[in-house]
């Protein structure tokens, strides 16, 4: 499929704000209903969360059958469809009064993520734009990184209000009013694949895919990335007591914690106008690099210290890029076959882990009586994630090499 003449920003721009609405309402805001509703319903925070855990880890194994339906053509029906799924559970949540009734709404939530979040409206913009994409892409996370900022205080208002039960409807009104109308309205519906194998469709995995899945760059990339995502899902939740254990004043950590989103969006702009002077392969060094450099500067910050400030901002910063690596290096890695799929294969493995993060570092807290060794563990993390990543491209460099020669002597 050849790349449009110019960048279609209209389309862009109004996938982009789904990405942000449906990580707003689905993502970010359940930790605002969490203390509403284990007051009026009696749940504990650990009843709840589990639920949200479910969640997603369920998403991870739709990631890569809704990778492969984007990539046969269905972006349309998935998004659509997802958006719709998630309204109609949030206003179930809305009406809930029985525990195993919540589960089950969180569990299908499961589906609905996999549909929505940044992962399918990648799939969406390679398919749709080619080989401009990737503005496209970096455009998007510019915009999601806003997901917070934006529906936080929203919904914090919203529950204030209405109270909990009618901010959920009214967050259910923002996927279907908008998200699942943009969805139908702005993504094309199925057009032809680029040619494939005859057998293709009938299999779900196509045999570019799975030849993926025989290299051990691949599996690499993906331990980089899993590795990366433990910190990212597990320290924010518990960053707050970790610093206030530190000797900060609640203030000072919560004022570091509302660096790590601005952080996130200055990264990926800084990403942006750096890509071209350091390549997407330089890129991941720095992005993991910067993980590094948080961590071995964390435990050596003076309690109260306003360097606290630089912390939050190189993990921010770290997380934020890192999203734009998992989507633009793997076509550069791996091929731009397959997009979808190839993106779900990587997904799968980060989601099932990031559900359990934030439950493994609250059991080493309580193990070790201190967050000194969940520092201590983040370190090591990424360290290890900064070293498998240096592995691939390692590896690349070891497999472009014959392929070299072999042009060289054609």
């Amino acid at each position: 499929m050849s790349a449009p003449a110019r960048m279609p920003w209209a389309f862009v721009s109004a996938l982009s704000l789904t990405v942000l609405i449906s990580y707003g309402t689905i993502f970010y805001a359940f930790a605002l209903f969490v203390d509403p509703m284990g007051r009026e319903l009696g749940w504990s925070k650990s009843d709840l969360m589990a639920a949200y855990s479910l969640a997603l880890g369920m998403s991870a194994f739709f990631a890569v059958p809704v990778g492969r339906l984007i990539d046969l053509g269905y972006g349309r029906t998935v998004m659509t469809a997802g958006s719709v799924l998630a309204a109609v559970l949030l206003a179930l949540w809305s009406r809930v009064e029985s525990y195993p009734a919540f589960v089950v709404i969180w569990i299908a939530m499961g589906l609905s993520m996999s549909s929505v979040f940044y992962e399918p409206g990648f799939a969406v913009l390679a398919r749709r734009l080619g080989f401009v994409a990737r503005r496209g892409i970096t455009f998007m996370t510019l915009v999601g990184g806003f997901a917070s900022t934006v529906f936080i205080p929203l919904t914090h208002l919203l529950i204030e209000y209405l109270g909990w039960r009618s901010a959920l409807l009214v967050l259910a009104g923002f996927n279907i009013l908008v998200c699942a109308t943009v969805h139908a309205v702005f993504i094309p519906p199925a057009l032809k694949a680029h040619p494939r194998s005859p057998d293709a469709p009938s299999r779900a995995l196509p045999a570019s895919a799975r030849s993926v899945l025989r290299r051990a760059s691949f599996w690499c990339f993906v331990a980089a990335s899993v590795l990366q995502g433990l910190i990212a899902a597990g320290l924010p939740i518990h960053l707050i007591p970790l610093l206030t254990e530190r000797g900060y004043g609640l203030e000072m950590a919560v004022a570091a914690f509302s660096i790590i989103g601005p952080a996130q969006v200055a990264g990926r702009m800084a990403m942006a106008a750096g890509e071209r002077a350091f390549g997407m392969k330089g890129t991941g060094i720095v992005t993991l690099g910067l993980g590094v450099l948080a961590f071995a500067l964390l435990p050596l910050l003076p309690a109260g210290s306003w360097l606290v400030a630089a912390f939050a901002a190189l993990f921010g910063a770290s997380n934020g890029m890192m999203t734009i690596v998992r989507a633009l290096l793997p076509p550069e890695l791996f091929g731009r076959d397959n997009y979808g799929v190839v993106q779900g294969m990587i997904a799968m493995p980060v989601r099932l882990t990031t559900a359990s993060a934030p439950f493994l570092f609250g059991t080493l807290w309580a193990w070790w009586g201190s967050y000194t060794a969940v520092m201590i563990l983040c370190l090591a993390i990424s360290i290890a994630s900064l070293g498998f990543f240096l592995v691939v491209l390692l590896l690349q460099k070891g497999r472009e090499k014959p392929e070299n020669l072999l042009a060289l002597d054609g």
